[in-house]
């Protein structure tokens, strides 16, 4: 593609010129068509004249009685052409060039102008205009006619005006295009104007300095477009804290559980030979403990890398809705048992989904577990399935510790965990929610969260019952 300035100048001198050729066209044939007229008619005018000048003189047009006869030579002279009169025997009374004198001559026009059937004929006959008027017996039209004036001239005399006219007209027509190519021009650079600032800052952040961002200027949509760069721009800068916070968080996540092994050998190293097996056993405990911790987090890992929808295929099948939630609660009843936390599931309708399986028990079970972890002893997590005609609906509500108002944007965020201390308590890593938001968004779902701190919380998922690819 070439250049937006070049596209735009060529594009507005092109309708300038379109324009101006269009306009001086129609002006010129317009004032051709009434030079033409005009001319016609002083020729007509002058015919009449002549013609009751004949019937003055009886159509006697013999050099030696009266001036008439050179008159009319004159009069041809002056037209640069030839005149004939015929009288109404259609006789020829007078030719200028004498070819005809004398002899008669009838043809179909002629024959009209006798009959009285037209007051004007011009023929059009090669570079000549032949103009035919009748003479009337009193002078004056209507009356009799008496013969007919044949005034034949050169086309070049009748256009010479017009001639004139498009020699003016193309020296207007070059000087408007000059004009056209430098408004052109003049429009090109401004309407680009801001296109190349924005192109200058665009190229200052691709050099690096990706926290900066574009000025809105210039026209609605421009600054529209400008304006959803910068989201994106912001979105980018997010993205990009979110994966160095990411880096950080996992070195810390794996650095304290081999801090703390590290410790507890060094420990045991320092006791020598002489370590009571009563503490012995309870270092290594510790350290297994560890261990575990260290594998749960690089299993969540490694299901979040799964999880990455950019990256991971869904294993499609139909599967029952009801039933995969009723073996999610009935594997996690004993976590609950030991807090006296009632599960209950409610099921309004069966349903049946295109699913990967796999992904969305994980997720789910993500859903329910947190329930249970951070609820009240003698609680109660409550598991509700629904649909429609397009989606269906799973709601997990507890009536745990809830979640801060401040907090609750970020809870999906990996890592994230609203109490730490908690958190470790019950084995979290902040990895989760996570994992649970990208199995939905690959199912083309959705999740939300509604909660109150203190009151408990509630998650609804929305899944599409078909999935499309």
């Amino acid at each position: 593609m070439g250049s937006l300035q070049f596209l735009i100048c060529i594009s507005v001198l092109t309708a300038s010129v379109f324009i101006a050729v269009l306009f001086s066209k129609f002006l010129n044939d317009g004032y051709s068509e009434k030079a033409f007229n005009q001319k016609v008619d002083s020729v007509e005018a002058q015919c009449r004249w002549l013609g009751n000048q004949v019937v003055g003189v009886d159509f006697i047009l013999n050099d030696n009685s009266n001036t008439l006869s050179s008159q009319t030579n004159d009069l041809a002279a002056s037209m640069n052409g030839r005149i004939i009169i015929i009288k109404k025997n259609y006789k020829i009374i007078k030719d200028t060039h004498t070819d005809f004198q004398g002899k008669y001559f009838l043809n179909r026009d002629v024959l009209r102008i006798m009959k009285g059937k037209e007051e004007r004929v011009v023929n059009e006959k090669g570079n000549y205009i032949e103009i035919m008027c009748p003479i009337y017996s009193a002078g004056s039209e209507g009356d009799e006619v008496l013969g007919v004036v044949i005034a034949t001239v050169p086309r070049e005399d009748l256009m010479a005006a017009s001639i004139e006219m498009n020699q003016r007209r193309n020296m207007l027509l070059v000087a408007f295009i000059v004009f056209g190519l430098a408004f052109a021009m003049v429009v090109s650079y401004l309407l680009t104007k801001d296109l190349r600032k924005i192109q200058k800052d665009v190229d200052f952040i691709a050099m690096g300095h990706e926290d900066e961002s574009i000025e809105e200027t210039g026209f609605l949509e421009i600054r529209r477009i400008v304006s959803r760069f910068n989201e994106i721009l912001t979105r980018m800068q997010v993205l990009e804290d979110s994966r160095k916070e990411f880096v950080s968080n996992v070195s810390h996540e794996l650095k304290t559980p081999m801090t703390s092994m590290k410790v507890l050998a060094d420990s045991l190293l320092q006791q020598g030979d002489q370590v009571p097996a009563e503490l012995y056993r309870e270092f290594m405990s510790d350290m297994v403990k560890e261990i575990d911790r260290e594998n749960v987090i690089i299993s969540d890992l490694l299901s979040l890398v799964k999880m990455d929808k950019k990256a991971s295929k869904l294993e499609i099948s139909n599967v029952d809705i009801n039933e995969l939630l009723q073996i999610i609660m009935k594997r996690l009843k004993p976590i609950a048992a030991q807090r006296n936390i009632e599960l209950i599931f409610e099921s309004f309708r069966p349903v049946t989904a295109e699913i990967d399986e796999v992904k969305l028990t994980l997720a789910l079970s993500n859903l329910i577990e947190n329930g249970i972890k951070y609820n009240k002893d003698n609680g109660w997590v409550r598991v509700s399935v629904n649909a429609d005609h397009k989606y269906f609906y799973v709601k997990v509500a507890d009536a745990g510790v809830g979640i801060p108002e401040d907090c609750q944007d970020r809870v999906f965020d990996r890592f994230y965990r609203v109490d730490k201390a908690r958190s470790r308590d019950t084995g979290g890593t902040g990895l989760g929610l996570a994992i649970t938001q990208n199995a939905v968004l690959m199912h083309k779902g959705e999740i939300k969260l509604y909660s109150k701190l203190g009151e408990g919380t509630t998650f609804t998922v929305r899944i599409p019952l078909k999935y499309n690819a």
